[in-house]
């Protein structure tokens, strides 16, 4: 699959997707001098699809050769639509098998040989060292294409083709670059080295004596196995993984090795949503940039409300129901920040429809610690109006309109639902109650969800909705799932949150955060595809 030709000047060095694919690739094949890269992993794990991606990523740098010995092309087309836009733009065109009997090669393929229509066209120069490709084929015992002709005197002449075709169109190609780089995309060795009947180990040494050291060609071998065995052999070592977490495949991209570079990220989460490999880098929700005012989504229907974010209402059939009773937890490893992106976006999202919000923060959370928290994304006046923070052992000072202080004796007596009404009297229903079960337990003790029953009757009949968030230390977790209608687990997995639901049962999807229009930055779930 060679690319049209480039432009001799050094084009900008940089991801077609920056921040979205593993930039130590980049600067591997980027870097001076010819490279080659091992992509291994586990059947199903995307290896043709990332060495498709890395030819895109980096069509700013070579020339590109993308050999498959596996798919046809109406296949690729079909696992990867973006491969047409890449055709009609010139950058990535699949090469088809090599005829050599006179007049069968295909225009594009006559290019590839420099054997154009017109006739005496010179072919490419052969600047590329070609002595380990003839030594290997010599070990080839029968040529891929022959034709017999007869001479005026009856003899029988063999006309011989290339040993290899696509191997020597790979050479043409390179040659014909020169002193532009090239990119050769092998998919896959396995395949190449049984058709010729040579070990993997010497068909890869060859090329990477010629192509590698002597032209200074990158080259990307795609393994079949995942097994290590000639990791040895590559600059480079990428190994793609599925596993399992909590019953839910999610995949891992893991850089063992890339000579010269140092390898910030060793391990990637990774998604093929869209035919494209996506990894995700490590990121703290907390530390998520500021994108401007929150912007409210209305409700999906008159029985649902909106989370706050789109993507996590599609994932749970359409936001949370009216009266019911919704379970948010985090597991081990996971940051408490994680939650705390999922239940400010709710607040936001209640508040800004002038309904009324009870919240009690995790990690026992003041009152005014609380407000700081939103009043960069939420207004000041709208905070104030909407939002009644609960706060036990509020300390002493001047009343403040948005916090309400919990006595810290009997939750039942502290959490009324008369005192959340009066208190909430200036703003729209149904309402929406935030509790940390984690602040809860630590005041009141295990048995909290006992004194809670009256305040959940009240709120469920009034159709308002409760959202509690359980850390890995509270013990009400499982008499809480046992109430909910939603669940949605909150893990760690490759440095990046991951978010699915329990009930109803989801996939696994990436809690990532990124500008929608005008520039905020709400947080979105990618399904692990």
């Amino acid at each position: 699959m060679p690319s049209e030709p480039k432009p001799s000047a050094a084009p900008p060095v940089g991801p077609a997707h920056p921040g979205k694919f593993p930039q130590e690739i980049i600067e591997f094949l980027a870097s001076s001098g010819g490279h080659s890269l091992v992509i291994r992993g586990v059947a199903g794990s995307g290896k043709t699809t990332l060495a498709l991606q890395i030819i895109e990523e980096t069509s700013a740098l070579h020339h590109s050769y993308y050999m498959s010995t596996r798919v046809s092309d109406l296949s690729l087309f079909s696992q990867f639509p973006w491969l047409t836009e890449k055709v009609q733009e010139g950058e990535i065109l699949r090469a088809r098998k090599v005829q050599v009997k006179k007049g069968e090669a295909s225009p594009v393929e006559k290019i590839l040989l420099g054997q154009h229509e017109e006739a005496g066209a010179p072919r490419a120069v052969r600047r590329t060292p070609r002595t380990a490709l003839r030594q290997l084929e010599g070990t080839v015992a029968t040529p891929e294409e022959e034709t017999a002709t007869a001479t005026p005197e009856g003899e029988i002449v063999m006309a011989v083709g290339p040993m290899m075709p696509e191997i020597e169109m790979a050479y043409d190609i390179v040659d014909r670059s020169l002193p532009d780089k090239t990119l050769v995309v092998i998919d896959s060795i396995d395949a190449l080295a049984e058709r010729y009947a040579v070990s993997q180990a010497r068909l890869i040494s060859s090329l990477q004596k010629d192509l590698v050291e002597g032209a200074g060609t990158n080259v990307a071998y795609v393994l079949e196995t995942p097994d290590p065995l000639l990791d040895y052999l590559g600059d480079g070592v990428v190994f793609l993984n599925l596993r399992a977490l909590e019953n839910r495949r999610i995949r891992e991209l893991e850089l063992l090795k890339l000579r010269g570079v140092p390898i910030h990220q060793p391990r990637y989460l990774y998604t093929l949503q869209g035919g494209r490999v996506r990894t995700f880098a490590y990121e703290s929700p907390a530390m998520a940039p500021d994108g401007g005012p929150f912007r409210s989504i209305p409700d999906p229907s008159d029985k649902m409300a909106s989370t706050g974010i789109g993507d996590l209402d599609a994932l749970l059939g359409g936001g949370l129901r009216r009266g019911s009773v919704n379970l948010l937890e985090l597991g081990r490893g996971a940051s408490m920040a994680a939650s705390a992106t999922i239940e400010h976006a709710l607040i936001q999202n209640f508040a800004l429809h002038k309904r009324g919000v009870a919240w009690i923060p995790t990690k026992k959370t003041g009152a005014d610690a609380a407000r700081a928290e939103l009043i960069a994304s939420l207004s000041p006046e709208t905070f104030d109006s909407y939002i009644r923070v609960l706060e036990p052992r509020m300390p002493s000072g001047p009343a403040r309109k948005y916090a309400i202080a919990l006595e810290g004796e009997d939750i039942a007596t502290d959490l009324k639902w008369q005192t959340l009404s009066y208190a909430l009297q200036h703003a729209d229903r149904p309402y929406l109650v935030v509790l940390g079960f984690d602040t809860l337990e630590s005041v009141y003790g295990d048995r909290v969800l006992d004194g809670l029953k009256d305040l959940l009757s009240a709120l469920l009949n009034a159709g308002g909705v409760l959202l509690a968030t359980a850390t890995p230390s509270v013990h009400s977790t499982s008499r809480l799932a046992d109430l909910a209608q939603t669940h949605v687990r909150i893990e760690k997995a490759a440095g990046v949150t991951v978010v699915f639901g329990e009930e109803p049962y989801t996939g696994a999807c990436a809690l990532v955060h990124e500008p929608e229009n005008g520039g905020e930055r709400r947080p979105r779930l990618i399904p692990i595809l």
